[in-house]
Formats: structure tokens, sequence, C-alpha cells
């Protein structure tokens, strides 16, 4: 993963002098990459939940893969930014609007995926999974919050399998067979 800016991942708990504090002992957590890859896979793969269920998992259907956290090529560095709320009339600075959140400033990060138990899917091979996944992950182009005021934009990049014209092509034929075999 490449950043081209600022991210913040919060904990959602404020703490003292700050309002939207980030997890330092783990600033891009599994769970989120996790998320972020399930949602790229839902815009991939539109009209196809029970495909995307059988890669990430689901109510009736644990995943069998398994996410790291983002582990850092450099020590990141955590500032603090100031954010303001303006009322739309006059322009001016609201009352009790002014938001302290920590931002994360990175260059790189790398997570693994690893496969831990039996595919649920026995029509799914590895390698269709591994498709998905990996296609994904290459949909994933921001993360956390404040996406709109300019935090979070990166570049994900899967290495393997490696995307490309055959890794994309095999994923809309996957799509459109399984979109045959499976009504949603």
């Amino acid at each position: 993963m490449t950043f081209h800016g600022p991210f913040r991942v919060a904990t959602g708990t404020a703490r003292p002098g700050v309002n939207a504090p980030v997890e330092r002992s783990d600033l891009l957590p599994a769970s989120s990459l996790k998320g972020l890859m399930r949602h790229s896979a839902e815009q991939l793969l539109p009209g196809l939940p029970r495909l995307v269920e059988q890669v990430f998992g689901g109510p009736r259907t644990p995943t069998a893969w398994a996410w790291s956290s983002a582990r850092f090529s450099e020590e990141p560095i955590v500032r603090t930014r100031v954010r303001v709320s303006l009322d739309e009339k006059t322009g001016a600075a609201l009352r009790d609007h002014l938001l302290y959140g920590e931002e994360v400033w990175a260059r790189t990060a790398e997570f693994d995926i690893t496969r831990h138990a039996q595919l649920a899917e026995p029509s799914l091979s590895e390698d269709d999974h591994l498709t998905v996944l990996a296609c994904a992950a290459s949909g994933v182009h921001s993360i956390g919050s404040g996406r709109r005021r300019g935090l979070g934009w990166v570049q994900c990049t899967a290495t393997e399998p490696a995307v490309d014209t055959a890794l994309v092509d095999r994923l809309r034929v996957l799509a459109e067979n399984w979109g045959k075999q499976h009504v949603s």
C-alpha cells in the first residue's frame, strides 16, 4: 500500500485533548483492511453478494482467510489536525465545533492475507479466491475517515497474484459463471 497523504483510522473514543485519536499500537488494523477489501469486492462484483460472502465470510459462512494489520516500511508520524465547522449563512466558525483529530503520515505499508481454514464453497478453488482477493485489494483507493477532506488516499497493489489483464479477465469469467450458476 502506498499512501498519497495522511490517513486516520480513529478509535471512536475521544481522549483528553483529542476528539478523534488513532490507536498508536495498531494504526491500520486487520479488520479495517478486510472491510475495505470487502467493500471493493462488492463494487467489483455487483449483484453477486453470495460470491463475495464465499470469499470474505458472512453470518452463516466463516471466511477461510485471515488478514494481518499493516506493517509500515518506516516509522509512521502521528500529528494532530484541527478542523472547525463553519456556519453556512455567515461563513463564521460555529461555537463548540472545533475538532482535534490525529492523522498518520506514512509512505508505504504491507499486510498479509493467509488461508487458515477449509474453503466453504467446493465450486470455488483457491485460485478463484485469490483472484477475488487480489482484484479487491487493487480496488482500494481510500482508507479511514476524512476521505472527502484529503485524508486516506492510497494505492493498494497485490503481489501474489499480481493484478494484470489476465487476472482481471479471470475475475470477469468467474463472475459471469457464478452469476449463471447461483441466483442471488
